[in-house]
């Protein structure tokens, strides 16, 4: 399942201190596009973008692996990108270099791609760097060097990675060595030093205090027995302890974990003062952590590496036996055709192996190669020769993630040699053969590394892909460079109802400005068919779902040979996944959340289903009192905020408009649901008689009373219903813990806050009455000051509930007091105009957070931050309040690359029907850097003990198993009898869809005696209210008595489940 939705920063302040930082999007944003990489933004922030927009880079080698490199740093923003590859085009490359075309062959590299790649970023500078004569291979000096920050090479020998390393050192220069041989990737990382302050992109722990003890190492508690989520190393700093106000502000503390909800401080607190309790919050430090390297030639003969799956050291050997091979047979590749070659590049790595000091305690350890694991190399040597996309893209969105991590110095590098190995790709024990020659073809790397006959079953594969956002680009790039469904029976189906918007452009790369507006899913076509014109597509932007499975049929998907999700959503997953399910077709899903990434595989009788699986959390909702009355959490205004950017300009004008538009007939529908009359009735009347305004100064002065009513009249009235000294039973003062006091604000022009919600404001109410909008300052003060503001007195007898249980019983004494409700309602019904006398076209908002001028996004953030004033909470950017309020999904290129890399291998093991030990499901996170993968699992198994004909037997099911009923269109009580004589149980429920057919309970009534001599497919037609589908059978659910449960045993113990049942009506 895809990653849950990351945690919402959350920042209080004990102070009211007011910066225009805090809502100046310009200045925290200054010199960053945001609309361009805000999805990135939200994963890096301005600081680390800004270092990132300063960095020149030097790529050398552009083969599938370096350009997948390219790409990705081109799309995050990174200052220049120099390219450097002389050598000519081959046809073998097309098959991973995605910018290189077969008018290309012959010549250099660099030149053919560099215009394409300059595409992608205007903001980047991508240059061809000439040869320069003289220079030692890879051509390079320090005169071609001492220009970039970063040098990564690709495709070169390690003879030739370390002179350059040593090269880059004495320049202070950043460096990494990437390759792609076959199915082993390799990294090496060479920053020299590096100081980060943020070493895995997790937002900072903060919490309540419940008590803190006094001691030499002092113990806190949260409020509530909350989780801490610190670990021990972490450090905090504490802010609005009462009573121990000597902890407030110091220097970051060091913790030791204790308990899910006590941690230990190293602070002797034994002569502060006693703590007041449930006072005082916690905040997690990130302190800075420096990493120090070494240079390639001594990482060779003592690495340190970056732990994937145990066989690091292994493939180390081969890394260094594939670069002796090159170097010792004029430059080529072990050929795939030849078993001497990989025999002899083996024996290299064993012999390696030898001269390896792997750390072992504190001791230092040769690496001795045994029979199996030397096997398991000739495997991976076969296809080093190669370039596949599947490799190619893991590997370039993992070492775009290190180039970008080094030149932001941000998150943690890989520390210093990571290998990713996808040996499960082929059958074990693969080798050498003629299968796998070249055909002077563009899949020549292809056959090399799978062997002839497998691709070709790639070429004829039948996919549908479901969504083409940043996921579904890549993954119709790596098909087009597979070459799948571009055989004689192969097709593709692509699906996207959404279109491209300029924030796409920052990891959705199939994409380009001049393509805003259109749909994605004919755009991406387009591109992709550019890259390989092969490719058989056909493309639709219909949702998938219930209600195109007119469209979506069982002939659609009994055609297919798999499905592959790029989807934002769990549910979508699900519905896709009970397809395949229903069909028997495998399914790969993959997901990202900013640099983590997952892969999941579903094959039909092998794994579990998606729907098996974990789920996404539910994300939690914020109590009513806790919006209402008692924020703590900036999450909390910006909630609120949200919620009256909903009221006052979309629903509330929504019903307007419904009123005018219907009349009486409105007020009827109104009547009949008395929970929603009241509040729609205040809200008509306020948009339609008093509120009603006629120019933009009436908007104006609609603004500044909202204002007054919000952040002073409310929270006077709060304070005189719980005063500042109020205490509980106990003598615990009311205004502790998750309460915050708040105080009223005053009105003031000057104050950025203040004016910034006044024209927000006032132009999405003039918006909603189609008036024009205004941003002059002269005008908005003068309309100001003609506003005159009512006195408020608070009603001192009013109540507020406080707990949700309060709001509960207040809301039942509400209802058996509704004589004056009744009363309000009647008065202002009568107040209404006449609607076929109001002229007036209302157009109410649709929340839109990508567009800077509609002013959705500032007026929540001013409306947000002003109630922080008032509650002393810490305000958010206009940046940051866009993301908690549009539930933005942060989302960066690399790790889309990466995951859209591991999805195509799994498709290699589907097509090859491996069993359930080849596949992988995958978990990264580039931030920390960690790369997992493992097994997926079978799928639940059931069992049933059978009656009837089949006693003695028992039925063994999982979520892929059915029943199959082929008995012809009966009579129902004929399927119910057939299926107790068959399996001896006698049924207690029946239900088609959503539509129960059958119930025990009723079969003595008249009207199901009816039902049970109607054929069956008759009962389903009638009672669910639709046609049957175009398959030849029906899905049912049913449920039977089960006739060995115990008096007084539970419903659950009383019923038998079997798997869904398919009854063939046709």
């Amino acid at each position: 399942p895809s990653p849950p939705p990351p945690f919402l920063p959350s920042s209080l302040s004990n102070g009211l201190i007011i910066t225009a930082a805090m809502t100046d999007t310009k200045g925290e944003l200054k010199g960053v596009d945001e609309s361009l990489y805000s999805r990135q933004l939200y994963v890096y922030g301005a600081e680390a973008q800004r270092k990132m927009q300063e960095a020149n880079v030097l790529l050398v080698g552009l083969k599938g692996l370096g350009v997948e490199i390219a790409k990705n740093i081109i799309l995050s923003g990174v200052k220049s990108v120099g390219l450097l590859d002389s050598e000519p085009t081959q046809v073998g490359d097309l098959g991973s270099q995605f910018y290189l075309t077969p008018d290309d062959v012959g010549k250099p590299r660099a030149e053919c791609c560099v215009a394409k790649l300059a595409e992608l970023n205007k903001y980047v500078d991508v240059h061809h760097v000439p040869v320069k004569s003289g220079c030692r291979m890879p051509y390079l000096d320090e005169t071609v060097l001492a220009k970039y920050k970063m040098v990564v090479l690709t495709g070169k020998t390690i003879q030739e990675q370390v002179y350059v390393n040593n090269l880059c050192r004495k320049l202070n220069i950043m460096f990494i060595a990437a390759d792609v041989h076959g199915l082993l990737g390799s990294v090496f990382c060479d920053l020299i030093e590096l100081t980060v302050n943020d070493v895995d992109g997790e937002r900072t722990k903060r919490g309540l205090i419940s008590e803190i003890t006094k001691g030499e190492k002092a113990l806190v508690t949260t409020l509530d027995e909350k989780k801490h989520d610190l670990g021990s190393g972490d450090y905090v700093t504490f802010t609005e302890v009462g009573g121990m106000t000597e902890i407030n502000n110091t220097e970051p503390i060091p913790v030791k974990w204790k308990k899910k909800d006590q941690f230990e401080i190293d602070l002797d607190t034994t002569k502060f003062g006693d703590h007041v309790g449930k006072t005082g919050y916690f905040q997690q430090v990130k302190m800075p952590k420096k990493f120090s390297f070494e240079p390639l030639e001594k990482q060779l003969k003592r690495p340190t590496f970056q732990f994937f799956n145990g066989m690091e050291a292994e493939c180390h050997c081969l890394r260094a036996a594939v670069s002796e091979f090159r170097e010792k047979n004029g430059g080529r590749m072990p050929d795939p055709t030849k078993p001497a070659d990989a025999e002899a590049v083996a024996d290299m790595a064993v012999a390696f192996g030898k001269t390896l000091e792997l750390k072992m305690g504190s001791d230092y350890k040769a690496l001795e190669i045994d029979a199996k694991a030397r096997e398991k190399l000739i495997t991976l040597a076969t296809g080093a020769s190669a370039q596949i996309t599947p490799m190619t893209a893991t590997m370039g969105g993992i070492v775009g993630q290190e180039i970008i991590k080094a030149v932001m110095a941000k998150f943690s590098p890989v520390n210093q040699l990571f290998y990713f190995h996808a040996l499960e790709a082929v059958p074990a024990g693969d080798k050498p053969s003629a299968d796998k020659a070249p055909q002077k073809s563009r899949y020549d790397d292809y056959y090399a590394v799978f062997g002839k006959a497998v691709q070709e079953s790639v070429f004829d594969m039948r996919m549908f892909l479901i969504g083409s956002g940043a996921i579904g680009c890549e993954m119709l790039k790596n098909w087009a460079m597979m070459g799948l469904s571009t055989g004689s029976k192969g097709k593709i189906t692509i699906t996207d109802m959404d279109t491209i918007e300029k924030s796409n452009l920052s990891r959705q790369f199939l994409f380009r400005p001049k393509d805003i507006g259109q749909m994605k899913a004919k755009v991406a076509t387009a591109a992709a068919s550019a890259m390989n014109p092969s490719l058989k597509i056909h493309t639709d932007a219909i949702r998938v779902g219930k209600e195109t499975e007119d469209v979506y049929d069982a002939a659609f998907w009994e055609a297919l040979d798999g499905a592959c999700t790029a989807l934002d959503n769990v549910k979508a997953r699900l519905y896709i996944d009970s397809r395949c399910v229903e069909f028997r077709k495998p399914m790969v899903d993959s997901g990202t959340l900013g640099t983590k990434g997952n892969t999941q595989v579903v094959v039909p009788f092998l794994t579990e289903p998606y729907g098996e699986g974990a789920r996404d959390q539910p994300e939690e909702g914020i109590p009513v009192c806790t919006l209402k009355s008692f924020p703590y959490q900036i999450e909390h205004t910006i909630q609120w905020a949200r919620d009256k950017f909903q009221g006052w300009f979309a629903n509330g004008p929504s019903e307007a408009k419904s009123f005018l538009d219907k009349g009486a007939a409105y007020l009827e529908e109104l009547a009949a649901s008395p929970n929603e009359q009241l509040g729609n009735l205040e809200s008509l009347t306020e948009l339609l008689v008093t509120s009603k305004p006629s120019d933009f100064d009436d908007c104006v002065k609609w603004a500044r009373l909202k204002y007054q009513t919000l952040y002073h009249n409310e929270i006077v009235q709060l304070l005189a219903v719980y005063p500042k000294d109020k205490k509980d039973s106990k003598g615990v003062s009311f205004w502790s813990g998750t309460k915050r006091r708040p105080d009223p604000l005053k009105f003031d022009a000057k104050r950025a806050q203040d004016y910034d919600f006044i024209v927000a404001a006032a132009n999405m109410y003039a918006s909603v009455f189609g008036i024009g909008r205004c941003t002059d300052e002269k005008k908005i003060l003068k309309a100001l000051e003609k506003v005159v503001v009512p006195e408020f007195v608070p009603d001192k007898s009013a109540r507020i509930a406080s707990t949700e249980e309060e709001a509960k019983e207040e809301k039942k004494e509400a209802k058996s007091e509704d004589g004056g409700v009744v009363e309000k309602i009647n008065k202002m019904t009568a107040s209404l105009p006449d609607p076929s006398s109001v002229t007036l076209k209302l157009a109410p908002a649709e929340f839109e957070k990508d567009d800077p001028t509609n002013f959705h996004i500032d007026f929540i953030t001013a409306c947000s931050n002003l109630r922080a004033l008032n509650y002393r909470i810490k305000m958010e950017s206009k940046h940051q309040t866009k993301f908690i309020a549009g539930k933005i999904i942060p989302a960066i290129a690399t790790t889309t690359a990466m995951v859209t890399g591991m999805v195509c291998l799994e498709w290699y093991k589907i097509v090859q029907k491996f069993a359930l030990e080849a596949y992988r499901n995958t978990y990264a996170n580039l931030a920390l850097p960690l790369v997992t993968a493992s097994e997926p699992f079978f799928p639940l198994k059931k069992e049933v003990k059978l009656l009837g004909e089949k006693k003695g037997e028992t039925l063994s099911f999982s979520s892929w198993d059915t029943i199959d009923i082929k008995i012809g269109d009966d009579m129902m009580k004929t399927v119910l009898r057939y299926f107790t004589k068959t399996y001896g149980y006698k049924v207690s429920t029946m239900v088609y869809g959503t539509a129960k057919l059958y119930a025990s309970f009723q079969k003595g009534t008249k009207e199901m005696k009816k039902l049970l001599k109607k054929n069956l497919s008759v009962v389903a037609k009638e009672i669910s209210g639709q046609e049957l589908p175009k398959t030849n059978y029906m899905k049912l659910i049913i449920i039977c008595h089960n006739p060995e449960a115990k008096e007084g045993a539970s419903d659950e113990e009383q019923l038998v489940e079997f798997p869904p049942v398919r009854y063939f009506y046709k």
